[in-house]
C-alpha cells in the first residue's frame, strides 16, 4: 500500500513539472492532456485518474505556490530569531521579494483571478486550495495573536484582521503589476523598502511595544533571502498530498 501511495504521488509529482514547463512555454490554454501525458511518461488514462483537465492542472500547480510561499515559508519565519514585528513583514514581504527579483512566467500564482479556471476544476482540487489558504491564513492571524498574548502589541481582534486584510492587498497589488509585462520595469524600479514602509504603516495600527527600528528592513530582507534560498529547491507535494489523502 505504501509502495503504491509513493508511486501515485511520484506520477502526479512529474505530471506537474511537465505541465509548469509547458504552461511556461505555451500557456495554459494550450496546454494538451494528450501531449503532457507523453512527456511525463504516461498514459492519457493514468493522467486523466488523476486530474480531470487541464484547469485541475492549473489548480494544483497553483495550490504548490500557496503551499510553499504561504503555509512553509510563514512557518519557517516563525522559527526565527527577530521580533514579531519584523517576522510578520517578512511572511508578507517574501511574496514581494521574489516578484521583484523574477517574473512568474507561467502566472501560477495569479490563477485565483480566472473563473474559468475555478469554474472547471474539481472539487478535490479547489478544497485542498481553501484548506491551504484558510491554513497559512490562520498561521499569520495565529503569530499576531501570540505576539498580543507575550504583551509585544496591543491590537483588538478587529484591528488584526483589518492588518491582515491591508498587508495582502499591498502584496497582491505588487505582485500583480510586476508580473503585468506592461508595468514591470516601472514596478520593479520601485525600492522594496517602499513596499516595506506602506505595510509597516498598517502594521503600526497594532500599537506595538517597540516600534519597527530603521534597521528592520535591513534585518527583514536578510530574513526574506534566507528563507527564500532554503526553500528553493524544497518540495512541497507532501504537504499537499497529506491534505488530499485525508
Amino acid at each position: 500500500m505504501a509502495n503504491r501511495t509513493s508511486l501515485k504521488r511520484q506520477r502526479i509529482s512529474a505530471i506537474l513539472d511537465s505541465a509548469e514547463k509547458a504552461i511556461v512555454e505555451n500557456g495554459l490554454f494550450s496546454l494538451s492532456l494528450l501531449e503532457l501525458a507523453r512527456q511525463s511518461g504516461c498514459s492519457v488514462n493514468t493522467l486523466y485518474n488523476y486530474f480531470s483537465n487541464r484547469e485541475d492542472i492549473a489548480v494544483s500547480l497553483f495550490n504548490r505556490y500557496i503551499g510553499k510561499w504561504g503555509v512553509q515559508a510563514s512557518r519557517e519565519i516563525s522559527q526565527h530569531r527577530y521580533s514579531f514585528a519584523e517576522r510578520f513583514l517578512a511572511m508578507q514581504m517574501i511574496w514581494v521579494y521574489r516578484q521583484h527579483r523574477d517574473i512568474d512566467e507561467g502566472g501560477v500564482q495569479f490563477l485565483a483571478a480566472i473563473p474559468c479556471v475555478w469554474k472547471h476544476a474539481s472539487h478535490q482540487r479547489i478544497s485542498t486550495t481553501r484548506q491551504l489558504l484558510d491554513t497559512w491564513f490562520t498561521l499569520n492571524r495565529e503569530f499576531l495573536m501570540m505576539a498580543r498574548e507575550q504583551g509585544e502589541m496591543t491590537a483588538s481582534d478587529a484591528q488584526i484582521d483589518e492588518c491582515l486584510l491591508m498587508v495582502s492587498i499591498t502584496e497582491r497589488g505588487f505582485s500583480l503589476l510586476a508580473n503585468n509585462y506592461l508595468f514591470r520595469e516601472n514596478i520593479i524600479n520601485m525600492p522594496l523598502s517602499k513596499i516595506f514602509d506602506s505595510m509597516n504603516e498598517e502594521l503600526k495600527q497594532l500599537e506595538w511595544k517597540t516600534a519597527i527600528s530603521d534597521s528592520s528592513f535591513n534585518r527583514v530582507l536578510e530574513l526574506v533571502t534566507h528563507v527564500n534560498e532554503q526553500l528553493s529547491d524544497h518540495h512541497i507535494d507532501n504537504l499537499i498530498y497529506d491534505i488530499e489523502d485525508k
